[in-house]
């Protein structure tokens, strides 16, 4: 029996592949939540890790003592490095890269050949490259350059390296893809000040005391939220693709299963 586990930081990174399943019901392992569904021939687990490596870290940890794995595949949004690449855009990766020079983790190459099918099959604008897997995020045009010029990645995020890393060491194949948010030349200067850096989510005290001293921001929130929804979409209609595939045809959840799937969140 396949046990795909699928992980994103946040809900919204996770609505995504959830909407794609069917018989979708909800569980904790250790500290993190979990969508678990059947697959014709397996099963597949969907983790919300939280932001950043450490976190990612702990949560393939935990899903690694919940049993054996066919794949780990890291997914959600990313930033872009590449300047030709736009909100929406999909970056299958075929390494990920760290920032201490050890080396990268490489993909494995059969489940991101098939990665790259499916985008083709959803019509999706994709690319193939290493992935920057940084501590921090990368929120101005100028940080972006300089992490494009000295790792040379496609795009940026803040879990791959982790999860690529537990992968390896349980000899667990591991695959990446992931949907541009930002572009290179996005700067996202405002979004420190308000988000809560442990769920991605808005602090309302927070956004509305910010907003009061810079009333300008909310155009450049207006923008993130658009970008969001492209990333969003593009993720949306590549696990559909996916899914539905494995169920020869038939229709993905709806919002009301998601809804119910995470009722208890």
């Amino acid at each position: 029996m396949d046990r795909v586990a699928i992980f994103a930081a946040l809900r919204w990174e996770c609505v995504p592949v959830v909407r794609s399943l069917r018989q979708v019901r909800r569980l904790r392992v250790g500290d993190f939540q979990v969508w678990l569904a059947p697959l014709p021939q397996g099963e597949v687990w969907v983790v919300k890790t939280g932001i950043g490596i450490d976190q990612a870290a702990a949560a393939a940890q935990a899903l690694t003592q919940s049993g054996q794995f066919s794949l780990f595949l890291s997914t959600g949004c990313a930033g872009a490095l590449a300047p030709d690449l736009q909100p929406g855009d999909l970056v299958i990766a075929d390494a990920i890269v760290g920032e201490a020079p050890s080396g990268a983790v490489q993909t494995d190459a059969e489940h991101s050949r098939r990665l790259r099918g499916i985008a083709a099959a959803a019509a999706l604008r994709s690319c193939a490259g290493s992935i920057l897997c940084s501590r921090t995020m990368l929120a101005t045009s100028s940080t972006k350059r300089a992490a494009a010029t000295q790792h040379g990645s496609l795009a940026v995020e803040m879990e791959g390296g982790a999860l690529a890393s537990a992968a390896a060491a349980s000899q667990i194949p591991f695959a990446a893809v992931r949907a541009v948010l930002d572009t290179a030349e996005t700067e996202l200067r405002h979004a420190g000040k308000f988000m809560n850096p442990q769920t991605g989510g808005v602090k309302p005290v927070a956004l509305a005391a910010y907003l009061a001293k810079h009333p300008g921001a909310i155009g450049d929130l207006l923008e993130l939220q658009k970008m969001m929804r492209a990333a969003q979409g593009s993720l949306q209609q590549f696990f559909t693709a996916w899914f539905s595939s494995m169920y020869d045809g038939s229709l993905p959840a709806s919002d009301a299963d998601l809804k119910q799937s995470s009722r208890q969140n």
